[in-house]
Parts: C-alpha cells; structure tokens; sequence
C-alpha cells in the first residue's frame, strides 16, 4: 500500500526527512543587514530534520532569509521561508527550511530514523 501512495502522491517522494509534530519554543528574527527588523516569540507546529512549520503574525516573504532561535537550547540556525500559507483570521503558518540540515535542533532523544541520514 505505501507504494501506492507513493506513485499516487509525488510529494511523498520529496519528503527528505520525516515530520514530527512538536511543540518547541521559538523566536525568529530578521538579520540585521536585511530590511526592517523583526523579533517574533512562537512556537513550532511541526518539524523535522530540515526545519519547521510555525505560526506567525509578522509578514515574511518567499526566500526570506531568518534566524530560528530554539529557546530551550539556546541554539540558533539560518533558515529561510519555503511555505506561506495566510489563515483567514489569526497567524499565518509558515514553513521555514534550514540552510544546513540540523537533525540535533530539536533536541530529540529518538529523531526518526532518516533524521541521521539527513546530517
């Protein structure tokens, strides 16, 4: 059956590394050199080992680039914004992508399996 849904559904062939549904606080912010600042606290939806689906209220744009500051860990990746999807109300969920795969950013003591591939 998973072959199936493979040859039926082309993005699951893109998949690179397997989402896990998290929450883990965030802020993410603009880098300094470009355009308007901006510092926003969140919390992601989803992640995995190449970045995350969050909820924002801040606009970003397609291939902007962001800093993603994990604030359990203190950790901070370069990423930039892959997705924007506007909610009719409320926070625009938003995929951003590593530009670096980081498996160990979420702090997982059992990541999937393909997370460790994917370093």
């Amino acid at each position: 059956m998973s072959a199936q849904l493979t040859d039926t559904k082309p993005w699951l062939r893109k998949r690179r590394s397997q989402r896990v549904e998290l929450i883990v606080p965030v802020v993410l912010h603009s880098p300094s050199r470009q355009g308007p600042l901006f510092s926003e606290r969140t919390e992601t939806l989803v992640v995995n080992a190449h970045g995350a689906l969050v909820a924002l209220t801040e606009k970003v744009a397609l291939k902007q680039r962001l800093f993603m500051q994990n604030t359990n860990s203190g950790e901070q990746k370069e990423c930039r914004v892959v997705y924007v999807e506007k909610q009719l109300s409320g926070r625009t969920n938003v995929a951003v992508e590593f530009t670096q795969p980081a498996p160990s950013f979420w702090r997982l003591a059992y990541p999937p399996a393909d997370w460790s591939a994917s370093a």
